[in-house]
């Protein structure tokens, strides 16, 4: 319980930092880290989403994939229209990544819905007072242990943005912003994305039994 009770504390003072307009503790911050508050969650069902960003409309097209096991995942392919057609609108790598290329979609790695390993969300919000499409990446890494072990997490934040013509980019792309290390260990990076953000879980996420989505 003492264990819990310091990841509950540093969980709050990180999203108090980081993540709510907070004056006093904004004030601290390093005036390079991007500012993000005001976030709003965009919900994801199953099938086509359409959203309105400050840029134009956009969509989010979810899908699941099915193993007959324990880890099925969600497709996302994220579009708009340029001159037309339907265009994918590509992720950057992760910064740590040796192929810097886009990623035309992505995956998540919800396993049985206790122990997540990889989640994302989309948000809109504020970044350096612009309003912004945002998007919210959760990767748990429970190295050789056991799926459900407590691991640390790390959240990358990316904000849509206009590519300036690079040879292979996408017109528009989720530029990467930020990299957020999580205090503490998580079971769960539905949970983890949570703490890090305020943001409800999305509707496939189930309810974390604890604040670090561990059973205790």
């Amino acid at each position: 319980m003492i264990n819990g009770m310091r990841y509950v504390t540093a969980s709050i003072l990180l999203v108090c930092a980081v993540m709510v307009r907070t004056p006093a503790l904004a004030d601290r911050a390093q005036s390079a880290t991007p500012k993000l508050d005001h976030l709003t969650l965009l919900p994801l069902h199953d099938g086509m989403n359409s959203f309105k960003g400050p840029d134009g409309p956009f969509s989010v097209f979810q899908t699941w994939r099915d193993d007959e096991n324990a880890w099925g995942y969600h497709l996302y392919f994220v579009t708009n229209t340029v001159e037309g057609k339907t265009s994918v609108i590509g992720v950057e790598a992760k910064p740590e990544s040796s192929d810097t290329s886009l990623r035309d979609h992505l995956s998540d790695a919800p396993h049985t819905g206790e122990d997540a390993l990889a989640t994302f969300q989309f948000a809109k919000g504020i970044l350096d007072r612009k309003p912004s499409v945002l998007l919210f990446e959760a990767i748990r890494d429970p190295g050789e242990h056991p799926v459900p072990s407590p691991a640390p997490t790390v959240v990358y934040v990316y904000s849509l943005t206009h590519s300036d013509g690079t040879p292979g980019w996408t017109s528009s792309y989720f530029h990467f912003v930020r990299k957020i290390h999580l205090p503490g260990t998580f079971c769960s990076s539905d949970t983890a994305l949570k703490v890090a953000t305020g943001l409800p879980l999305s509707a496939d996420a189930g309810p974390p039994p604890s604040a670090d989505g561990c059973f205790h």
